[in-house]
């Protein structure tokens, strides 16, 4: 009876499983069909409600329109810079200090760091930097980080010698004067200008030892080509070989070399200043805060003010009976 009810076991255990399936797939049917049947009559109610969403559009169109022509236009453009005396954090935080002023229309002080007319520095609404983000680590910029989300997440990598500068402006016109001010306030910044004279003689110094290594690497690799060939004497007749040629293979630390001097040549003829204008501004077509950006931004509330009213009208004897 024991061998009978062990050989029995396996078959119950596949009635089991195949009894857990089927459950499980009649679970997923009703779950499916009460999913449909929720998506349904949230559609049905929205056609039932069709007023309620076009008074909810026709009210975005209506603010937009007005908050369009009771705000001034402003216009945004982006300038890449290139860190050169030092990291991003400290030329980003000065160039933050900037942002502040134009936001408490400290146009004064902003005319004098910038080195432009008064009537050019009230026409700066706004100044921002951001962090190019690295996702993996590959060495690949994969986007701005303009909200900031990034900042304290350890996976992803800050890109620590370029940033984006975001210049928000009332007249295009001066995004020209405004790039040349900025790197007038950079460079007129006495620690920075001190990192950056550093930076240039100790490339300068580098450059110097890496020319010498070079010079002194091919000069032994000539001497040893000449020098050390096979030392060939004569022994009661014989011609005796004493030791083999040896032969080095300087090519990989001769490229090494040349690798780092072509690195200081770049860094003291292109990136020699506090930082470098990798993109400078471009005029932008059209305003940042235009009529159909303020439509973009009311729509959502207009809507879910517009569902909430409809679903209080229409359930309104049971929300309030008590």
């Amino acid at each position: 009876m024991t061998t009978d009810s062990n050989k029995n076991s396996p078959n119950q255990d596949e009635i089991d499983l195949y009894k857990l399936f089927l459950k499980m797939g009649e679970f997923m049917k009703k779950a499916i069909l009460k999913l449909i049947n929720v998506i349904g009559s949230v559609l049905i109610f929205l056609l039932r409600k069709w007023y309620y969403l076009v008074v909810a559009a026709l009210l975005t169109v209506i603010s937009a329109l007005i908050l369009n022509n009771i705000s001034d236009s402003y216009y945004c453009s982006d300038l890449i810079l290139r860190s050169n005396a030092t990291r991003n954090q400290p030329i980003m935080f000065s160039l933050d200090k900037l942002g502040d002023y134009a936001n408490t229309r400290n146009y004064a002080t902003l005319s004098n760091e910038l080195n432009l007319s008064l009537e050019d520095a009230s026409a700066i609404k706004g100044l921002e930097t951001f962090w190019y983000y690295d996702i993996g680590g590959d060495g690949i910029f994969d986007g701005i980080d303009t909200e900031g989300k990034f900042l304290s997440d350890t996976s992803i990598v800050k890109i620590d010698s370029v940033f984006v500068v975001r210049a928000a402006v009332y007249d295009p016109n001066i995004l020209m004067k405004m790039e040349g001010g900025l790197l007038h306030y950079l460079e007129a910044n006495p620690f920075f200008k001190a990192l950056n004279k550093q930076r240039l003689s100790d490339l300068e110094a580098q450059l110097n030892q890496t020319q010498y290594e070079i010079e002194k690497l091919d000069s032994l690799q000539k001497r040893e080509y000449y020098t050390n060939t096979d030392d060939i004497r004569q022994k009661e007749g014989q011609i005796v070989f004493t030791s083999e040629k040896i032969v080095r293979i300087y090519h990989h630390d001769m490229f090494k070399l040349l690798e780092l001097k072509q690195e200081c040549e770049r860094d003291l003829n292109i990136y020699n200043d506090v930082v470098t204008i990798l993109e400078g501004f471009t005029v932008p077509v059209e305003p940042g805060n235009g009529t159909i950006r303020y439509a973009k931004r009311l729509i959502w509330y207009y809507l879910g003010l517009a569902l909430l009213l409809a679903v209080i009208v229409t359930y309104r004897k049971k929300i309030w009976i008590p």
